[in-house]
């Protein structure tokens, strides 16, 4: 079933894995998800990932990416790390990250 476009999923019950999705589309039409998990411990993890004609998750997709992998760590700090209540800012963060990435999709990603 497709999701509806450029709308966030949250589904974050208390003592629970939670997770939440954002689906989009690129311009070349190629469909990809915006994933937060947070697996009963701290931190959140966070990818963008390839869907497939249906809008699954496809794992194994070469252009996958961590939105939180740091590209210069600063030794004795911790970028990326989002406590299980802080997912709202996590959630801006990543649409940061991702028009930063496709800035072509700028205006489409709210």
């Amino acid at each position: 079933m497709k999701p509806k476009l450029n709308h966030w999923y949250v589904d974050v019950r208390h003592w629970c894995p939670a997770q939440i999705e954002y689906y989009f589309q690129d311009l070349a039409g190629c469909n990809w998800c915006i994933y937060l998990r947070w697996r009963h411990q701290d931190p959140w993890t966070a990818e963008l990932l390839r869907c497939d004609d249906n809008w699954e998750h496809v794992y194994d997709c070469p252009d996958n990416v961590d939105l939180l992998k740091e590209k210069n760590h600063v030794p004795g700090t911790i970028t990326g790390y989002y406590y299980d209540e802080e997912y709202p800012s996590l959630m801006e963060r990543v649409l940061e990250i991702v028009r930063e990435m496709k800035p072509e999709l700028k205006d489409k990603l709210i």
